[in-house]
């Protein structure tokens, strides 16, 4: 009886290291400082700061109501968008996703919006550049998404 439940759990093992192995294999991860931008099945992968960097500063709100003071380098949502060449009116939504999956969603109208949404640049703990949605004037907090890989227009 032990030797069985010995093997059946040598075989579950290899079955969930194989299936690990090909899930990791087939991710499609973009080059450092760039992203995907994905509209009706197609993807494309885009440099947001391509065409340039404009200064960007604004106020954030976190979650208990306080201000900060942002500034740096960055682009309007919109002209990644632009960029990857989705024209405006083909997208009522765009979800903003994380390395690490975690999302916000923006409508068409506030990234439409001048001054409202931005991607720009940011540095990570090992000190590779990264890039960072921010969303001005927002109350809620947890729309500001670090280390963006991806975006998903709907």
């Amino acid at each position: 009886m032990k030797k069985k439940s010995v093997i059946l759990v040598l075989i579950l093992f290899i079955i969930t290291a194989a299936t690990a192995c090909i899930y990791l294999l087939g991710r499609d991860e973009p080059s450092e400082g760039c992203l995907t931008v994905l509209c009706e099945g197609n993807s494309k992968t885009v440099d947001p700061f391509s065409k340039g960097l404009q200064p960007v500063s604004g106020v954030l709100i976190n979650g208990k109501g306080e201000e900060k003071e942002i500034s740096g380098s960055g682009v309007p949502l919109k002209d990644v968008i632009t960029l990857s060449g989705i024209k405006e009116g083909a997208y009522q939504s765009a979800k903003i996703v994380s390395s690490d999956e975690y999302a916000a969603e923006l409508t068409a109208d506030e990234i439409k919006e001048d001054g409202k949404a931005f991607l720009i640049k940011d540095t990570s703990d090992d000190n590779s550049m990264t890039i960072r949605l921010i969303v001005f004037g927002d109350s809620n907090s947890k729309r500001q998404v670090k280390n963006v890989e991806r975006i998903e227009l709907s």
